[in-house]
């Protein structure tokens, strides 16, 4: 039962990463109708920038480290959305795919050359410290990601049922046509779309940094944040973190209690089968699946 209990809070901790990056594909898509492919590498930036340059270099204190790395990953993402974006908005949905994946090209040999080819580790807020209960011991990392998530969660909804910046972006996400004839600006709400996506990839990396190497190769995390969108449904917010949760527990139950080699393949398998048996997620209806 202890076991169940640490990879239970485990698989939690996880898919709560997996979610934030599934945040940041579905509020794209249900924006501008398209899938970012580079979210997972705002994730590695993010964990380049927390984990190796404010941590590690300069020994900065959470407090300072937790709002440098959202306003840079801000700006990061709305230069992202200047420039690799806003020129190709009027082309073929195939020019803007491959726009965004040598947006995902470029940050990872950018990374190489800033931060070297080695994969480099981080202590975290906490180090290896865990909360002992009877035989159960769990990282206090894990517990800080699931309540940090839900705090973000919680800002979050406020944002954008209580404030006029989160109401004009949740507008230009349900439909920017109707947003632009109301006069809202849609080019700069789309940029800011861009700015919160990569916050959340930051954010996501910052939490997910000690537990992973930190390298080029950590942008695949991406993959997971795309089939937690798969699983819960790309039009859903809620969906998309329901997802994540879902493929966390399911990729660590999996890895404790069939085998730690099929991890990544057991996350797969889950993946394949939504898009064979219910392609539309666990909170899409059958009319999206011709939009995806």
């Amino acid at each position: 039962m202890g076991i169940f209990l640490q990879q239970l809070v485990s698989g939690l901790a996880l898919g709560c990463v997996y979610g934030l990056i599934a945040l940041g594909y579905s509020f794209l898509f249900n924006a501008v109708g398209l899938i970012n492919i580079a979210q997972g590498s705002f994730v590695m930036v993010g964990a380049f920038i927390y984990g190796v340059t404010l941590t590690n270099q300069l020994h900065l204190p959470f407090a300072v480290s937790l709002p440098v790395l959202m306003v840079g990953m801000g700006l990061f993402g709305m230069l992202c959305e200047r420039f690799f974006f806003r020129p190709f908005k009027r082309a073929h949905l195939r020019t803007v795919l491959v726009s965004l994946v040598a947006l995902g090209m470029l940050l990872g040999n950018l990374a190489l050359i800033v931060w070297g080819p080695y994969p480099q580790g981080t202590k975290g807020l906490f180090g290896q410290a865990n909360l002992q209960i009877g035989s159960v011991s769990i990282f206090y990392q894990s517990i800080f990601i699931i309540v940090a998530t839900g705090l973000l969660l919680i800002l979050q909804d406020y944002m954008f049922k209580r404030t006029m910046l989160g109401k004009v972006m949740r507008a230009v996400a349900l439909d920017k046509d109707t947003a632009a004839l109301m006069g809202v600006e849609t080019d700069r709400a789309i940029s800011l779309i861009f700015a919160y996506s990569s916050i959340l990839g930051g954010i996501a990396g910052m939490l997910i940094a000690p537990f992973f190497s930190i390298d080029p190769f950590l942008q695949n995390i991406g993959f997971k944040g795309f089939g937690a969108c798969i699983i819960g449904s790309f039009s859903s917010i809620g969906g998309a973190m329901a997802g994540g949760v879902l493929l966390g527990l399911v990729e660590t139950l999996g890895a404790a209690y069939i085998s730690s080699l099929y991890k990544d393949t057991i996350a797969f398998v889950l993946i394949i089968a939504f898009l064979l048996f219910r392609p539309e997620g666990l909170f899409g209806t059958r009319t999206e699946e011709s939009g995806l």
